[in-house]
């Protein structure tokens, strides 16, 4: 029977979660207002635990996050009993019981009959709790953001080796130092060891089923070393990404990053000035939702609270004054198609932060479960993941969310797909493929890109691929783009800066004596160009079907800025400069006018593909974001610190006719324009105005 606490029926019927509901999961801490737990000192009496539950419900909280993170209550199991006879589930925390962390492989090789023993061992004492609470949602088994952090992780055992030479063929190098020597071996070598982690999981996944097969299996996923930053971060080589890992390890993956207390990892200049501020949310959240949605899995996000509990090191009073910081955060993974919410750690210790996330939050709980069944809708376009170019040049592949963020902005919206799943020329049906400083591509790849154009896709790019994986040189795209050659310079940044605000001075970590980067510059039209490539047309066609590129316009050098090339049925553009360096300038200079022209430019390139984007914000600091259900669609507008926030938002590719627009929050209805492709609307979701820095707009479907 469940502990209730001492509270009688009619006040557990006013404070119910609906049993449709969209989870948002909290640990149990002190609240900052309201009824509850306000003091850690305080005497944690039955009363003061159900006001805080209540507290918890009335902000929108759905879940209890507990185990690793009980917080003063030794014994929580009368706070979970109660919060579960409301309706609330429970996600159960632990640190991993897979034997291996990021610098030591396990005791008992992964490929040894001993592993799974120990693994089995481990299970009962780490997570058999779970088995006594009624409703567990979800369960974490593995260790928090996993990653090889250096060499001393890898696995030489007999075991392995045995595994690798029936993989691969041949036997095992001897040694990092040894793989490195030959490209081909290099990249067996990396992906073997890299997927040790991922082959060790699928045995703890097993075991914990056969624990309990109740609550969804769950890992945390690194905010920067598995997207792209992992070479001379806190993963000295470039070995991991979340998708090359797989999916059929665990139900739910939980993405963790800091865009307010850590910054966000950004690499070298681009972490000096910050700016766009969602670049690196937007371009690593957009890989995870690839893994989620190829692998059928639900994907969920820790939003960062401001507590000292997460990075108390970050908690200056600038960041108290941006009290909207949560909200925001939670609806861009959200809008970004996350499908669970957790704090990260506890909740904000400010009422002003507490409050708004609440107000948020309980917004988010009147659509509740039909949200949920609304799905993020798939883009038209995708931008490359090149895996073998950034382990091959173990140089960071994260930085590129500036462009990432500008096509983002220029089109309306933007997926991400790795080269590992281009198998073949279909693309997974995008009809648009962004190459961003893509200078190696496998040849098989290479070639299935050159297919999806001939046969009507288009590829934009501002780097042209001319090495395959053996690093040895490809003209398989040259052709498409109709090019001799063409140049791959960028700005090479280095080192990782975090911007501690209190208790630390602000620092360079992993490089020492850092200096601005050396820049080359050209000039267009309305815009500064950082790192012009100088592009050779091609002077005569190789084959029928070969490319004769068209130069659209010239920097003030002559050099061509923009080409355009059309094989067999479809488009090429090639931009001649690298678009995350000029874009980046934009803002160290504070050229907004500079900013919208090139945006402008590559917003032209998309139109011309003619691939109709779903979404649309004229405003592009303010997002929006379509999720699509069989009834219903559900519009979330997010304004990310945009000084005018006023912006016409588009609409596009519906599937029906919409009947009404409403506001969620207020309940009131949303003033639309009818198209023949969908709706406008304007909005201005001012961080002032009452709803906070986001709305969420439902849109019904006329019968």
């Amino acid at each position: 029977m469940l502990y209730a606490l001492g509270v009688d029926a009619s006040a557990q019927d006013e404070h119910k979660v609906e049993e449709r509901h969209f989870p948002f999961s909290v640990q149990f801490s002190p609240v900052p207002s309201g009824k509850g737990w306000r003091d850690s000192n305080q005497v944690l009496t039955d009363s003061v635990k159900r006001e805080t539950i209540h507290n918890f419900i009335q902000h929108g909280v759905t879940h209890i996050a507990t185990g690793a993170y009980n917080g003063k209550d030794d014994d929580v199991s009368s706070v979970l009993d109660y919060a579960q006879s409301l309706g609330m589930k429970v996600d159960y925390l632990t640190h991993g019981v897979e034997q291996f962390g990021r610098e030591v492989p396990p005791e008992d090789c992964i490929f040894s009959p001993g592993y799974a023993a120990s693994v089995r061992a481990s299970i009962e004492p780490a997570l058999g709790g779970v088995r006594d609470i009624a409703n567990p949602y979800s369960i974490f088994p593995f260790m928090d953001e996993p990653f090889h952090m250096d060499t001393t992780s890898f696995d030489y055992r007999t075991p392995a080796k045995d595994a690798f030479a029936s993989e691969y063929g041949y036997p095992m190098p001897s040694s990092f130092s040894e793989a490195a020597k030959d490209p081909r071996k290099y990249m067996d070598f990396i992906n073997f060891q890299s997927l040790t982690f991922s082959r060790a999981w699928r045995q703890v996944y097993d075991e914990v089923k056969k624990l309990d097969s109740r609550p969804m299996v769950t890992i945390t996923h690194d905010s920067h070393n598995t997207f792209g930053a992992g070479a001379g971060s806190n993963s000295a080589w470039a070995c991991d990404d979340v998708f090359h890992w797989g999916a059929d390890f665990a139900d739910m993956f939980i993405y963790d990053i800091y865009p307010y207390t850590c910054e966000d990892y950004r690499v070298g200049e681009s972490g000096l000035v910050f700016k766009p501020r969602m670049s690196q949310f937007h371009w690593t959240l957009a890989q995870m939702r690839n893994l989620t949605e190829t692998y059928g899995k639900t994907m969920g996000f820790w939003v960062g609270s401001f507590n000292p509990k997460w990075f108390s090191r970050f908690m200056d009073e600038n960041r108290r004054s941006q009290f909207w910081m949560e909200r925001e955060m939670a609806y861009t993974a959200i809008a970004g198609g996350s499908d669970f919410i957790i704090t990260g750690i506890n909740v904000p210790i400010d009422a002003h932060h507490w409050d708004d996330l609440g107000e948020g939050m309980a917004t988010v709980q009147k659509c509740g479960g039909d949200l949920l069944d609304a799905k993020r809708v798939k883009s038209k376009a995708c931008f490359l993941f090149p895996r073998t170019q950034h382990v091959l040049t173990n140089r960071e592949y994260f930085n590129v969310a500036l462009t990432f963020e500008l096509c983002l902005r220029a089109f309306g919206e933007m997926d991400v797909i790795h080269e590992e799943q281009i198998t073949d020329d279909s693309l997974d049906g995008y009809e648009v493929l962004v190459l961003a400083d893509v200078e190696i591509l496998p040849e098989a790849v290479a070639g299935r890109i050159k297919e999806f154009v001939r046969k009507g896709g288009t590829v934009i790019a501002d780097c042209v691929p001319q090495k395959d994986e053996a690093l040895d040189p490809s003209r398989t795209l040259s052709e498409v783009f109709g090019v001799e050659s063409a140049s791959t310079d960028r700005v090479l940044q280095e080192g990782l800066w975090i911007p501690a605000t209190t208790n630390a001075e602000p620092g360079w970590m992993f490089v020492n004596d850092w200096k601005s980067p050396a820049k080359t510059f050209d000039q267009a039209l309305g815009f500064k160009v950082v790192s012009p490539r100088h592009l050779v047309p091609s002077r005569k066609s190789s084959g029928v079907l070969s490319a004769k590129a068209k130069v659209v316009s010239r920097m003030a050098s002559g050099e061509p800025l923009l080409m355009k090339s059309r094989y067999g049925k479809g488009k090429a553009f090639l931009f001649g400069f690298c678009l995350q360096d000029t874009y980046l300038q934009s803002f160290i200079d504070e050229d907004e006018e500079g900013r919208d022209v090139l945006q402008a430019l590559v917003r032209k390139v998309f139109l011309e593909s003619g691939a109709k984007a779903s979404t649309y914000s004229t405003n592009p600091d303010v997002e929006v974001a379509l999720r699509k259900g069989e009834s219903q669609a559900f519009a979330l507008i997010i304004n990310h610190e945009a000084q005018d926030p006023a912006s016409t938002v588009t609409l596009s590719g519906l599937g029906f006719k919409p009947k009404r627009v409403i506001d969620v929050q207020t309940g009131e209805p949303v003033p639309f324009k009818k198209s023949r492709n969908g709706i406008s609307l304007k909005v201005c979701p001012s961080k002032d105005s009452a709803g906070g820095v986001t709305r969420l707009l439902k849109i019904d479907i006329a019968e």
